[in-house]
């Protein structure tokens, strides 16, 4: 019987410790491209500023065409994790692919067709990856 609050204490340790590891939650941006991401790929709690969504799994925001709302997790393994993401016009979709990296946090467009930022007053291509690091 005096082995119960021993156990019970280590599978509440082990839980906080797994909780604790979210990597595709928080604060990102990309101070060369001008975009900041807000993310919880665990929870759909994210409302996107100046859209009419209750919530999301996230948003990009900034030089971008737009905004880019994540709606849909495809899936999320250790330290990769596939979305779907809408523009706020709602007529361009991307399938994206988020990786864990030394550089940080890696955005992989996997469609043919590229997001689009604004340089001045023309669109360009965004690159096909291009990476965050967590804004705190």
């Amino acid at each position: 019987m005096k082995k119960s609050p021993v156990i019970l204490f280590l599978f509440f340790f082990c839980s906080l410790f797994v909780y604790a590891q979210r990597p595709f939650k928080g604060q990102f941006i990309n101070e060369e491209l001008k975009i900041r991401m807000k993310l919880n790929l665990y929870n759909d709690s994210i409302p996107v500023p100046g859209l009419e969504l209750d919530s999301c799994f996230g948003f990009l925001q900034g030089s971008i065409n737009g905004t880019w709302a994540i709606l849909k997790v495809i899936k999320i393994e250790e330290n990769r994790a596939e979305v779907r993401a809408v523009s706020d016009r709602g007529s361009d979709a991307q399938t994206l692919e988020l990786t864990l990296t030394d550089k940080g946090l890696g955005v992989r467009q996997l469609n043919d067709s590229n997001m689009k930022g604004v340089a001045g007053r023309k669109y360009v291509k965004l690159p096909k990856i291009f990476y965050f690091k967590n804004d705190r």
